[in-house]
Parts: structure tokens; sequence; C-alpha cells
């Protein structure tokens, strides 16, 4: 391919003005369909490719779009990464990703590179609170979308895709007080780090109406920390410890299989579990593991779109978009046996 090449070069291949090629190949009007596609053929057969810093000078946008999420080790942000990135090149925008591992500090990093950068927009899965998001936001005056947060979108600040929490915790719970257990625990993040408070929100309410003791395993969302912390949790006197676990994603409902190992218990015989998320991987699982079943490339697709329609002048009807769950049951779950 050749190097350099520029619009000069290919307007003066084909003895036309540099406003043609410039407005061919920005897909503007003010030149004819037969000149456009000789130009578009021209500039692909001398291998032209555009300025970026050239194109972001004059337009102010850079075609490229953030995504900061929390935690690559876990596969539920592989499949929300596939589908923002593809929504995104379809669209002609390129992806930076970054991951916060749970560390505000990073986070607050990642953020400040991203504005270096001046991305167009920013999808973030955040640490808890919002608050140094919106503060970017107002920063940058780019369009922002929240990912699995508490907090909805509210078009003057931010937009949001999330999948359906509450009906998240309905589902597990039920299930798991149907089949008789009334010693639940849910394992969660500590509450400065926490992605969705309301789903301990949502477990302690039920609690009440169905008449069961909740259980809060408070931990660091890395499969090492929730281990430990739930292996202590099942150290307790049969007749107290819980008799089954609800995890934020099959990630961590993993490590409750592995903790339950630990402590000579079986699962399901000794403790049930059930995760969120359905990973190619959790059928595969001994036994096979019950879980909540969400879209995770919608989400990082509708992520996208919202991004790029605001983008484009287009800014959404609802700005909080929720993805449907639903419950697929396994093997992992089973009448409680003490």
């Amino acid at each position: 391919m050749a190097a350099g090449i520029t619009q000069r070069d290919i307007a003066s291949s084909l003895g036309v003005s540099i406003s043609a090629v410039s407005l061919a190949l920005s897909g503007r009007a003010g030149v004819g369909e037969q000149l456009r596609e000789q130009i578009l053929a021209r500039a692909a057969e001398l291998g032209y490719r555009p300025n970026v810093s050239a194109v972001a000078l004059r337009t102010r946008r850079t075609k490229v779009l953030g995504l900061l999420i929390r935690n690559l080790r876990n596969p539920h942000f592989l499949d929300v990464i596939d589908g923002f990135d593809e929504t995104c090149a379809s669209a002609g925008y390129d992806v930076m990703v970054g991951s916060s591992r749970y560390d505000p500090d990073r986070e607050r990093e990642l953020l400040d590179a991203f504005e270096d950068r001046a991305i167009d927009g920013l999808a973030i899965a955040p640490i808890g609170a919002s608050r140094q998001v919106r503060q970017w936001h107002a920063s940058t005056k780019r369009p922002v979308v929240l990912l699995n947060s508490a907090e909805g979108g509210d078009r003057q600040t931010t937009m949001s895709v999330r999948s359906d929490q509450r009906t998240a915790v309905d589902l597990a719970v039920r299930h798991l007080v149907d089949l008789g257990h009334r010693r639940l625990a849910m394992v969660i993040a500590p509450p400065d780090k926490s992605p969705d408070p309301e789903r301990w929100q949502r477990f302690h309410v039920l609690s009440a109406q169905l008449d069961f003791a909740a259980t809060a395993v408070t931990t660091e969302l890395s499969a090492d920390a929730a281990r430990v912390a739930v292996a202590d949790a099942l150290r307790g006197a049969p007749e107290v410890r819980p008799t089954a676990f609800v995890a934020n994603s099959d990630y961590i409902a993993h490590a409750v299989y592995l903790a339950a190992a630990d402590c000579g218990l079986r699962v399901p015989d000794d403790v049930s579990v059930i995760g969120h998320d359905d990973l190619p991987t959790s059928a595969s699982l001994s036994p096979p593991l019950t879980t909540i079943g969400v879209n995770r490339r919608e989400i990082g697709e509708r992520a996208a779109t919202l991004l790029i329609g605001t983008l484009a002048g287009r800014p959404p009807e609802d700005p909080d978009v929720i993805v449907a769950v639903d419950l697929r049951v396994r093997s992992s779950t089973a009448r409680p046996t003490v």
C-alpha cells in the first residue's frame, strides 16, 4: 500500500477538485453519485487512509468511544465488550477499553486518560456510586451510559443499561424458598464498591415477606476473596449456617462451589447455589449451575447504540434501558437436608 496518500493526490489523479474529493470521502452532499463512486474507488486503489488527527480537529470528534468495566477476569464483561465493540465498528467508531479492577483510584485515572484522549462518549460499569462519572460528564460534556449500575438514566447527565436486578433476585429467592430453604445468603461487595445495592435491599425485603433468614456475605468480588468469605460463612453449625447462596455472577458462584468443597460440603446436597449471567461454561460445572440468564451482548449493544444515537443528535426516548432476565434451573439447587 502506498504511504502518505492525500486527498490532493486523489483529486490530481482524477482531474477533479479537492473539495469534491472531500465531500465524497465524508459522505456529504454536493457531488454526484457517479463521481462519488469514482473517488471512493480511486481512494481504495491508492490505499488512502484519512488523517484521524486532522478529522478530529475539524469536527471536534475523534470517532472513539470509551468502555470502562470493573473486572476483566469476569467473563460476563467479555460479552459486553464484544457487543459494544461490534456495534461501534458498524457505525465507524473505534473503542478504548479499560478495567478499574474495583479500585476507585484506578477508575479516576482511567477517566482522566479517556478525557485526555478526547473520546466522544463513555460507557462505564462504575464502582459504587457514580459520583466520579458525573464529575467526568460535567467536565467533558460528553454522553455517558452507566452499565449494570443501581442508578438509572436521567437525560440531563447519564443514560443507563442494566439487567433487571429486582426480577433476578425475586426469581432466585422464590425458587430457593419453594424448595424449602429458610437460611439464604447473598454474596455482596463492600458498600462503597457495591455496583448493585438494590439486590441486597430487595433480598432483605423478601426475607420479611417470605419468612427466611437473610445473611449478607460481604467480600471483594474476586474469586479468591469470595471463596474465603463464603467458606467462613459455611463453617457455622449445620443448624445455623446458610443452606443456599445467591451470587451476583456465575464467576462468583463458582467460588461458592470451591468454598463448599473447602468445607467438606457438597453442592447441592449440603448447599444450593444460584449464579447470574449463564456463562457458556456454567452448564458444564459439576453440578451444572442454576443461574439467572441475561443477554450480555445486548447490554453492550444497547449501550453503544445509546451513545452513537446521542452523538448523532438522536437522544433516546428512554434513557434507562432494562434488559430482561430469566431463571435457568439446573442441578446446583435442591431441597435442603438440614
